[in-house]
């Protein structure tokens, strides 16, 4: 007969493990404020240290505060409070962040709480912990506390929360310079808390959240430039989608098509993102109760003309954090199939606006239409533009291998190769007949290599046969200029 018997997991190994689930440390720090919005704090002070001599990382709130039981249970790996009282605007997931994002960056965690004039503090201390090979947690007396950093700050507050961070040990052993590092991380995390509070910072009167990093106040950005005049809102809708018990909740869905780059201010590229990212972060962006979780991708929709300024805001509750397969740092997010199709249509209604608002429309030459061109000729109000093909098949050999944003610097630095010809001294050495277009056996190697290499690739992700695949690839340029590669490839 079976019986049941207690494995319980080794306190040091775990804990140690769970350092290692991948927190950026501004990442680290949204999950602590995700924990104070939570409990309606709308007063967040972040702390870095002023001098090299006190290396301490703090995020102190106004929110509803813990009882010294409450505290006791959030401290525990997998806080049952998470699991059986969870509220529908809760930003927390898994009972696991506080513990998870904190000591990923630190070996010393300290929170003290405060709850009906009552004050409670818990350390967790991975020395203790590897020491005693136990779950060992300290339960601070009212005389420690006293002493604890910051702890003035709860003076003057009916109720709030510090979490404090010290002993960089990841710091220290990466950098050596403990100080610098968090200095250049204050910034870093000032900025990344601008974009994914956003909404929360920009809000108006008792639902206004402030965050405080030292004496800087943040504020928020506008990725969707909404107050631009510029900005093309599209009329938002709703996708109800069924969670895990069977329960249709709503999606709901606003695509934007932002201003050209010629039409921001200074002011405008700062709240958007910054001018490098205005091209490089459109696309979707995923908010789970306000807060945004995964932002300038499209999920493996093609990038192209259509999509350069446009951003699809898509807010989901917390009910199918499941579904959409939120991860446990809230920094990625996969959309459900169910709704893949309907959200691209969403996505190419918003792109019928953006090809209005290109800067040519015009009609592409071709003169086989059999042939996949890498370069485009097109006929725009009576001048002739050349554009490189972005949809050519010899781009795949990039595409396949980079993610949304690096494709669209590369997309950025076709542009520039684009408008860089040099018309002129090309039609002079033209005329000198002093271009070189002879080909040798060495560029036929060059191009039967990156035939090879595309086989392979279409051959992995396709069902098509590898004579259909190198038929696809004799069509395209620059392999349909050497017909006399096909039987080679095919001979192979």
């Amino acid at each position: 007969m079976n019986q049941y018997i207690e494995n319980k997991p080794t306190a040091d190994v775990l804990m140690s493990s769970m350092r290692s689930i991948g927190y950026s440390f501004e990442a680290a720090v949204a999950d602590i404020i995700d924990n104070s919005i939570s409990v309606k704090a709308n007063f967040i002070e972040i702390r870095f240290p002023v001098a090299p001599s006190e290396l301490f990382v703090a995020v102190c709130d106004n929110g509803s505060g813990m009882s010294e039981s409450e505290l006791f249970d959030a401290m525990k790996y997998g806080s049952a409070m998470k699991r059986e009282n969870r509220s529908e605007d809760d930003l927390g997931r898994f009972g696991l962040g506080l513990k998870a994002a904190s000591l990923s960056q630190c070996r010393k965690l300290t929170v003290v709480s405060k709850k009906d004039g009552v004050i409670s503090a818990c350390i967790w201390n991975l020395d203790v912990v590897e020491a005693t090979k136990d779950w060992t947690m300290i339960e601070c007396s009212q005389e420690e506390i006293q002493k604890i950093r910051f702890i003035d700050f709860l003076e003057d507050k009916e109720s709030g929360t510090i979490v404090l961070w010290e002993n960089f040990d990841v710091i220290s052993k990466s950098s050596g310079n403990v100080y610098a590092e968090l200095i250049d991380y204050q910034e870093i995390t000032a900025k990344y808390l601008s974009l994914i509070f956003h909404r929360f910072l920009n809000k108006t009167g008792k639902d206004k959240l402030t965050i405080k990093v030292n004496n800087y106040i943040l504020k928020g950005m506008d990725p969707f430039l909404e107050n631009h005049k510029k900005t093309d809102a599209r009329r938002p809708f709703q996708l109800p989608i069924k969670d895990s018990a069977g329960i249709e909740r709503m999606v709901t869905v606003q695509p934007y098509v932002l201003p050209f780059q010629k039409d921001l201010t200074n002011e405008d590229k700062k709240l958007s993102g910054g001018i490098e990212n205005y091209r490089s972060k459109q696309g979707f962006y995923i908010y789970r109760n306000e807060r945004l979780i995964v932002w300038g991708t499209w999920f493996g929709r093609h990038r192209d003309e259509l999509t350069k300024y446009a951003r699809i805001k898509v807010d989901i509750p917390n009910t199918l954090d499941d579904i959409w397969g939120i991860d446990i740092k809230k920094q990625s997010a996969k959309i459900p199939s169910s709704i893949k199709q309907r959200l691209t249509h969403a996505v190419d209604e918003a792109m019928d606006i953006a090809v209005r608002k290109q800067t040519y429309r015009g009609r592409i030459k071709k003169i086989d239409d059999k042939i996949d061109y890498i370069w485009q000729i097109k006929e725009n109000r009576g001048k002739t533009e050349y554009v490189i093909n972005r949809d050519s098949l010899i781009f795949e050999l990039i595409r396949n291998k980079v993610d949304d944003e690096v494709w669209s610097y590369i997309d950025s630095v076709l542009e520039e190769i684009e408008r860089s010809i040099p018309f002129q001294q090309i039609y002079i050495d033209m005329a000198k007949h002093n271009v070189d277009d002879t080909v040798d056996e060495e560029r036929l190697a060059e191009v039967a290599d990156k035939a090879r290499i595309l086989i392979s690739l279409t051959l992995k992700v396709s069902g098509d046969t590898r004579e259909q695949v190198i038929d696809r690839i004799m069509q395209s340029e620059p392999f349909s200029k050497y017909p006399d590669l096909r039987n080679k490839l095919m001979e192979e």
